[in-house]
């Protein structure tokens, strides 16, 4: 008997790498009848912690496969205990240009583009993997295209394709900046039920529902993008110039905006943890991540970890200027206090009566 099939999925935590392994489940009627999955998401650079935890848990044989979506593990080691423990039963979907040739080396589990000249990301990836299953034709057609349809635009967005090609019509780029905005509207708890919910009621239906929502959205990530790009610093390094602003919501369109404003070869887009970077095509800053923040990405599109919190330590720097006004403000009154008994002390007798019956209330 035919051991049912229980696979562990690995994810990035944005929409690409959710709708990448949300779009298994998606199908799993047709395709997957009888397989379990077990979904983990994390944010960049934390794939390979994951992967260890996972490694020792006890029940790490339970699982009969294990994909990784939207995300490549940066070391060997990882590489190695998927090999022990999943021998040829792992795959990744992932199309970062950063750890492309780590992929080249594990070849045979990496699925590759099955169009080379579009740029893939790891939905659609999933997408081009499944329409290789035997019973794929058993998906109704109109199920086809509505999934189809959603993958285009996950695709279009996290490739930035619904800024950059020249020949998508404007209702696609539209399509796909509203998705994602509405993806980013709810928080990460509640990222996979949302995606789900598109995936089984198709974008046309979802948006027309949704469109006093998306409208608000719009208006208020244009406020939100004036407010914050009113406090850029600009830097130089290495003879590339930078544009750096703090914001927790809406980074791809504030860098995207900042590079719009301001020369700069790219845009840096910091919050508590993470960094979002997007080049104007100057700089590779997949490689600048990985060189100053332990990411990657694609060489205009690329992020990574903060080896600071900036809001603990703008804090600290708080605290501290309160505390030296404090003693500044305690010394002056010392000081003042002293000056008072020094002018009181250099009075005669005389002198100090009379001023003192000048200043005597009645």
């Amino acid at each position: 008997m035919k051991k049912k099939q229980h696979i562990k999925l690995f994810s990035h935590n944005d929409l690409d790498g959710f709708g990448a392994p949300l779009l298994l489940s998606a199908l799993q009627p047709i395709l997957f009848n009888g397989v379990d999955f077990d979904l983990t998401t994390c944010s960049a650079g934390n794939l390979d912690k994951e992967l260890e935890r996972f490694f020792r848990q006890p029940d790490v044989q339970s699982y009969t496969d294990i994909y990784i979506m939207d995300m490549t593990p940066d070391s060997q080691y990882s590489f190695q205990q998927l090999e022990n423990h999943f021998a040829n039963h792992w795959l990744i979907f992932d199309h970062h240009e950063s750890e492309e040739d780590l992929r080249k080396q594990h070849a045979t589990n990496c699925i590759s583009p099955a169009h080379p000249e579009v740029n893939p990301s790891a939905t659609s990836l999933v997408w081009d993997w499944v329409k290789q299953n035997v019973n794929f034709a058993n998906v109704p057609t109109q199920r086809q295209q509505q999934l189809g349809e959603l993958v285009e635009l996950i695709r279009a967005y996290d490739t930035w394709d619904w800024q950059n090609d020249p020949d998508m019509s404007a209702q696609e780029r539209r399509s796909a900046d509203e998705l994602n905005q509405l993806f980013w509207f709810y928080p990460l708890s509640q990222s996979q039920k949302f995606v789900e919910s598109v995936y089984q009621t198709g974008w046309e239906k979802y948006r027309a529902q949704n469109a006093l929502l998306i409208n608000t959205l719009n208006g208020r990530r244009q406020r939100y993008l004036d407010r914050h790009l009113k406090n850029v610093t600009e830097f130089t390094v290495d003879g590339h110039s930078f544009g750096v602003v703090y914001a927790s919501d809406f980074k791809s369109e504030i860098a995207h905006a900042l590079l719009q404003r301001h020369d700069v070869e790219a845009a840096l887009v910091i919050d508590a943890h993470s960094v979002s970077l997007r080049s104007n095509g100057k700089l590779d800053v997949a490689q600048f991540a990985s060189e100053y923040f332990n990411g990657g990405g694609h060489a205009d599109s690329a992020g990574g970890i903060l080896p600071i919190n900036p809001i603990k330590e703008a804090e600290e720097a708080i605290v501290q200027a309160v505390k030296q006004q404090a003693q500044v403000n305690a010394e002056t009154a010392k000081e003042e206090q002293n000056n008072s008994n020094s002018l009181a002390d250099s009075l005669d007798p005389e002198m100090a009566d009379k001023l003192a019956a000048l200043f005597k209330k009645e």
